[in-house]
């Protein structure tokens, strides 16, 4: 195996409609260079670059290929289109005076006893997940299963700064929807692989999408105030008390909510007859010959959790076919 860094691939190679190699550039303005296929060629480039790629390289909606000035190699529609994520809001409480958190954890000489923990290998702030509780929860009752995901972390930001704790203790909760309805799309600029792509997600475009993500943040506004997280918490800073009604609610949600990089959908899986999928039940590319995606682009929707698990099976099964192996029987 040879891993070539600094190498970012700018076109994929093609001998009529098969795919040949990779064609790559090290830095904006050097030379490109090339990487011959001795079988397939395999995209693992995620969700937005996955799609990028193949539309610069010939293979996406025609329209789109013609705006770049890119010849079409293959007509589908499909590449770049059902972008979904996960699309979250987040509540945040000051903490009592005295309560420990992350805050005072990370600060000072605490944070240097933190290190030192964790230079021990001991529990250390240093080695814990960004949310310490993970809640699976229904919108409304008579669901029969969840439709939200709920996090809650011992912490909090201040309010327009990224990854700044406050300056006084708190907690933070946060929820999205499992199964958004809400799609987007990612189209490529230009051919200049070093222009990112433009990326519309169309987050809450959805009417039951907003239904349930209002839902799951009066969930969290409960779950915040219940007596036994009262004898911690004294008061809601973020979206504060006053932004009550659904539109409210909504207004903060768009202005405030955020990504939780759970990217997938723009290659997505499905028979050739779907005019919308890109790629088989094997993962090849519909129409092409030696093109592979294995990567979360592939999903056709969105798993009820995070996408890191599916992700690998995804690689797992993609390996099984690449080697020719036959699945394991399930016991």
């Amino acid at each position: 195996l040879e891993v070539r860094t600094n190498a970012r691939a700018s076109a994929i190679l093609f001998d009529g409609k098969r795919a040949s190699g990779i064609r790559y550039i090290a830095a904006p303005g050097g030379p490109a260079k090339q990487v011959m296929a001795r079988r397939e060629v395999i995209l693992s480039s995620g969700t937005v670059n996955t799609a990028r790629l193949l539309q610069v390289s010939g293979v996406g909606p025609a329209e789109l290929l013609g705006s770049l000035g890119v010849p079409v190699v293959h007509a589908l529609r499909g590449v770049g289109a059902n972008f979904r994520d996960h699309y979250a809001s987040r509540f945040v409480m000051r903490a009592k005076p005295g309560t420990e958190t992350l805050n005072g954890l990370a600060r000072g000489v605490n944070l240097g006893m933190q290190v030192a923990r964790w230079a021990l290998k001991k529990p250390s702030i240093l080695a814990t997940a960004p949310s310490h509780v993970h809640v699976f929860w229904k919108s409304f009752e008579g669901l029969d299963a969840p439709d939200l995901q709920c996090v809650f972390t011992p912490g909090s930001y201040a309010e327009g700064k990224v990854y700044v704790l406050d300056d006084y203790p708190g907690v933070t909760a946060g929820a999205w929807q499992h199964r958004p309805e809400s799609h987007g799309w990612v189209k490529a600029r230009s051919t200049n692989v070093f222009e990112d792509p433009e990326i519309n997600p169309n987050y809450l475009s959805d009417p039951m999408d907003v239904r349930v993500h209002l839902g799951g943040m009066r969930l969290l506004r409960r779950m915040l105030n219940t007596p036994e997280l009262s004898r911690f918490l004294e008061a809601e800073t973020l979206p504060g008390p006053s932004v009550d009604s659904d539109d409210e609610l909504l207004d903060f949600a768009k202005k405030n909510g955020s990504t939780t990089y759970h990217l997938i959908g723009t290659a997505r899986m499905g028979p050739e007859t779907d005019p919308t999928a890109v790629v088989n039940d094997r993962l090849l590319v519909h129409g092409m010959q030696g093109l592979r995606v294995v990567d979360a682009s592939i999903m056709p929707s969105m798993p009820s959790a995070n996408t890191y698990a599916t992700t690998l099976m995804i690689a797992e099964k993609a390996a099984d076919f690449i080697l020719g192996r036959q699945a394991a029987a399930a016991a």
